[in-house]
């Protein structure tokens, strides 16, 4: 099963967070789909993701992404992707 947490950061405090399940098994192959519902559920646009982000999710359970992480302009300074299901 996969199970993350996501959420906003604006100003040091929360803005918004969802939690995302999927009952399949998590493959390294299967992480930008992931990343991509989870930000669909978010409302916001997927960030651009290199190796180095799956790699450490994989490794920590934790990725944050920065406004320059993604192709368009947000109105938040992270997004913190946690996988509790470990």
């Amino acid at each position: 099963m996969v199970k993350i947490s996501a959420k906003l950061i604006k100003n040091h405090r929360t803005i918004k967070s969802i939690t995302y399940k999927n009952v399949c098994e998590y493959y390294s192959s299967d992480f930008y789909f992931h990343l991509s519902e989870t930000c669909r559920k978010l409302d916001i646009a997927t960030p651009v993701v290199i190796n180095y982000h799956r790699e450490s999710y994989e490794k920590f359970n934790f990725i944050k992404f920065k406004p320059g992480d993604f192709i368009d302009s947000v109105n938040f300074d992270e997004l913190l992707i946690e996988n509790i299901d470990v």
